[in-house]
């Protein structure tokens, strides 16, 4: 589609057109972990979504565009939990960094682009982005498989973040920082009851962080 394109032509059609071979390679994700085509299909579909979204995107086109950015997103999100459950013995408990971390933050990027017209469209991406992470890292948590445990620390990760970073995209500096602060605190608190040094260090961090931006 890129090289038959006059520039005139329907993002609807050339997205459907994406949206088909991600299917397709979701397909082949179902029945065995192949990492090079995975980061391939990830690559180009993200690369040449962005590169369209900078050049011709307008605000009207968001309801057209909207669905096929979350498609893409669920699909590599999905092909990225495949490839931990299709991985061979000596490689389990392994994730695919480049999908766990690189389509959430390729994906909230050009969410950002298309909700920045919108009040609080970047605090509900987040909140919702915070939701889904956070109902995945549960999910994979009760299936209690040995090497989906990193995956799930991961998704619980992601969850932590982007409900952090609701805060500051829906309040303003003063409750941000209490809201901070109070998070903070609940880190700390768990980390004492459950023995864990890494969640008190980002517990002391999120407090930091709240006690700065009240000052400022």
């Amino acid at each position: 589609p890129i090289l038959a394109s006059t520039g005139q032509g329907s993002h609807i059609g050339l997205f459907s057109y994406y949206l088909v071979l991600n299917c397709a390679i979701f397909f082949v994700a179902w029945f065995k972990s192949w990492r090079l085509l995975n980061v391939i299909g990830f690559l180009f579909t993200f690369v040449i979504a962005s590169f369209w979204g900078v050049t011709q995107y307008r605000s009207a086109q968001f309801s057209s565009t909207e669905p096929f950015l979350i498609a893409f997103f669920l699909i590599y999100v999905a092909i990225s939990i495949l490839f931990s459950i299709k991985q061979k013995p000596n490689l389990k408990g392994y994730v695919d960094g480049t999908l766990v971390f690189g389509v959430p933050m390729v994906g909230f990027g050009l969410q950002s682009a298309l909700v920045h017209h919108m009040e609080y469209g970047l605090a509900y991406s987040a909140a919702a982005l915070a939701g889904f992470y956070l109902l995945i890292a549960y999910g994979l948590r009760k299936k209690a498989s040995s090497n989906l445990q990193l995956m799930s620390q991961a998704m619980l990760a992601l969850g932590i973040i982007f409900a952090t970073l609701t805060i500051p995209f829906a309040l303003d500096g003063c409750w941000s920082a209490s809201s901070w602060a109070i998070e903070g605190a609940g880190f700390v608190w768990i980390a004492l009851r459950q023995q864990r040094e890494i969640l008190k260090y980002v517990g002391l961090a999120l407090q930091l962080l709240g006690g700065i931006l009240f000052l400022i």
